[in-house]
């Protein structure tokens, strides 16, 4: 995946965004353990092989044991990971096998089970970082006895910063209402609910970091949701930072919460059905072409329905000591900072971006629109589209980004890279 050489070839991207594609592009393979030496070189792909799975259709027993063998006739191995409806069991980074300093390696695996189809699929990487053809065997596991599963939600929101210049208006009261809808409204679906919130001056990396202890004792069926709202913004490294309360907007690697850290909290956790919801309220430049739609025209459309738009200070960024990328470019590029050379955490990531801040105010409704539009089709079942009393994730994921496009007339355009093409879930 190199953007940058394709934009290169095309022609007509700017000098200053193919580097910044091409930093990315480095960034990924770091993230990785991978340097550009190691990946050069002839291409060779190793080889998996699942030795002794035996096809049944329906079991009612919770775990596995498969046999695996890796190999490769030209390099040494690197690691493995198995993907149950992909999502990773040993985390996006697997297990290491660069200690044993070998082509060969083969090994018994005990794996449990999700309730319902399971698709597990076996590869693994050799040190030029060639993934071998991912083995893939399927198998439906029926308990004997249902189980309700447990509930997390993580919900990280900031209003009020040490530098009050950049205070939003609603970040916290979406967090908050986030929480309150899943603590009061889940009727009998869940065994228990387990919350935990950090608001303003409780979000510090420490803080944060923290946060995943919950998580880690949920169970494979269980359900996490993590939501963050407040600002969100690069540096001059191209590193995505969201702000914790004592921000130095001058310098976001100094206390800002990484999105490392953020995904973190939802990679190598037993729960497999997982949820990352993100408003990063972006306090970079806003792109100056981004003008198809007028101000004018949101003030005279959103007064219609209590649409209205918080500024503020753009975190000393001018238009002349500013990249030169424009929000836009910035967060595709946050995009592609996010995506991994495998396939993640395995959790869906439903996130936005925009200049400013957009809100919806009326009796009813007082949050950001990025939450007005999740609370709106959760409680109003708005996003269940195919009317069937349940609202699953993808419904949920195409309610809130046509939503959100539709209410702020295309000025905040949610994205959503969903890793998991064959594993959707109910959210409601």
């Amino acid at each position: 995946n190199r953007p940058d050489i394709v934009l290169e070839r095309l022609g007509y991207a700017s000098p200053e965004l193919i580097e910044a594609y091409h930093q990315a592009y480095l960034k990924r393979i770091k993230r990785m353990g991978f340097t550009e030496e190691q990946l050069s070189g002839e291409f060779h792909v190793p080889e998996t092989q699942i030795e002794n799975f035996e096809y049944m259709p329906v079991i009612d027993e919770d775990e596995i044991e498969i046999d695996l063998n890796f190999n490769d006739s030209k390099y040494k191995l690197d690691r493995y990971n198995i993907w149950i409806n992909d999502v990773p069991v040993y985390g996006m980074y697997g297990k290491s096998l660069r200690t044993q300093n070998t082509d060969k390696f083969s090994v018994k695996e005990t794996i449990q089970l999700s309730e319902g189809e399971n698709k597990i699929q076996v590869s693994c990487l050799n040190e030029k970082g060639a993934e071998s053809y991912k083995e893939t065997e399927y198998i439906t596991y029926e308990p004997k006895e249902k189980t309700k599963p447990d509930l997390y939600l993580v919900a990280v929101s900031v209003s009020e910063y040490m530098d009050s210049t950049m205070n939003l208006k609603y970040a916290v009261k979406d967090g908050r209402d986030m929480a309150n809808l899943f603590a009061q409204n889940t009727g009998n679906r869940y065994e228990n609910v387990y919350i935990d919130t950090l608001f303003d001056s409780n979000v510090t990396i420490d803080n944060v970091s923290a946060a995943k202890t919950k998580p880690m004792a949920s169970r494979v069926d269980d359900e996490v949701i993590l939501y963050v709202s407040g600002h969100g913004l690069l540096d001059d490294n191209l590193d995505f930072y969201f702000a914790s309360h004592n921000m130095d907007f001058s310098d976001p690697a100094k206390y800002g919460i990484s999105y490392d850290l953020l995904e973190g909290l939802l990679d190598s956790i037993p729960a497999r059905k997982k949820i990352f919801l993100m408003d990063a309220c972006h306090s970079g430049e806003v792109d100056k072409e981004n003008t198809a739609v007028s101000d004018s025209l949101l003030a005279i459309e959103g007064g219609k329905n209590g649409l209205k738009t918080y500024t503020y200070r753009g975190g000393d960024m001018t238009e002349e000591e500013g990249s030169g990328l424009g929000l836009q470019n910035s967060f595709e590029l946050m995009q592609e900072l996010f995506a991994n050379l495998n396939r993640g955490s395995g959790a869906v990531v439903i996130s936005a971006a925009a200049g400013n801040s957009y809100a919806l105010e009326s009796k009813e409704w007082n949050n950001g629109v990025f939450t007005y539009a999740i609370l709106n089709g959760l409680i109003n079942k708005e996003a269940d589209q195919n009317q069937d009393g349940q609202i699953m994730v993808s419904e949920l994921r195409a309610y809130v980004i046509n939503k959100v496009e539709q209410l702020t007339h295309g000025r905040q355009k949610p994205t959503c890279r969903q890793e998991n093409l064959d594993f959707d879930w109910r959210v409601w």
